[in-house]
């Protein structure tokens, strides 16, 4: 909060008179640099398309500011982070995939996007020939598109249980 203070030139005491606390800062944030993006996708627009715009919204964020994008992987409470979630799960929801597996089907989705714009946003890429990231861009798309019909088609087999995965918090892990 001193920083953001020194930065705009006041007080850090009189930030609290905008802000309860840093949590809401860092959500104004988020939500500043989102608000920007105009949606240019509608319930009627294809569901393949509106899958799409959260993972380019997120990839032109990060190239652009790269400093302030990990901010959008903690700041869940952002009404404009929850904004392009709800355009992926209603393209989901078009999509066939049934509503008990919405939720592991954005999670696998996110986990997807979220993985790829944050490698590339600190620059795992950077060696890379010209043109290779938007390809490797191409193939995340891809597989996000390959498994959002295969929930809807086949949800048991797209989401198994697997025993060997089952977790369960241990004395360590407090």
């Amino acid at each position: 909060m001193r920083g953001v203070a020194a930065e705009v030139g006041v007080a850090p005491m009189s930030l609290y008179h905008h802000v309860i606390d840093r949590d809401e800062l860092l959500v104004g944030m988020v939500d500043l640099l989102l608000e920007q993006v105009p949606d240019t996708v509608g319930r009627d627009t294809p569901w393949r398309r509106r899958l799409r715009f959260p993972f380019l919204v997120l990839r032109d964020l990060a190239y652009g500011h790269p400093r302030t994008f990990p901010l959008v992987l903690t700041q869940r409470r952002s009404p404009q982070v929850q904004r392009l979630r709800r355009i992926g799960i209603d393209a989901m929801v078009d999509a066939g995939v049934p509503v008990a597996h919405v939720l592991r089907t954005d999670a696998v989705v996110w986990t997807l996007v979220l993985g790829f714009v944050t490698r590339e946003s600190i620059g795992q890429f950077r060696d890379q020939a010209p043109g290779e990231a938007d390809r490797d861009a191409s193939a995340v798309l891809a597989a996000v598109e390959h498994h959002v019909p295969w929930v809807a088609e086949d949800p048991e087999r797209a989401h198994p249980d697997d025993p060997e995965l089952t977790w369960s918090p241990s004395e360590d892990d407090g």
